[in-house]
């Protein structure tokens, strides 16, 4: 899990210590509980981007949480975060046209 949270989750390059991190949060669909991988990190599959990227899960009583946010994501460069939240607006836009 330390390997993963020093790595970009857009790039999978390690983020040395001494590097400024990107980060934002998102929310996951309505309905869907991850409330088992609090403080975990999963992998989620983005089939439109052809690639798998680590979100960290925010628990309950955190600020992220208390922000709205289920998830958050680590970059290791404004270009790797902006990227990360394109093809996470394209899959979620994705999965709204088939409702």
């Amino acid at each position: 899990m330390d390997r993963l949270l020093n790595t970009c989750a857009w790039c999978n390059k390690e983020i040395p210590e001494d590097v400024e991190v990107f980060g934002f949060g998102a929310k996951s669909q309505p309905g869907v509980d991850f409330s088992e991988q609090e403080g975990t990190i999963i992998q989620l599959p983005l089939a439109l981007a052809g690639r798998t990227v680590s979100a960290i899960v925010v628990t309950s009583d955190s600020e992220a949480k208390r922000d709205g946010y289920d998830f958050a994501f680590l970059a290791c460069s404004q270009k790797c975060a902006q990227s990360l939240k394109e093809a996470l607006q394209r899959e979620i836009d994705l999965i709204e046209s088939v409702r």
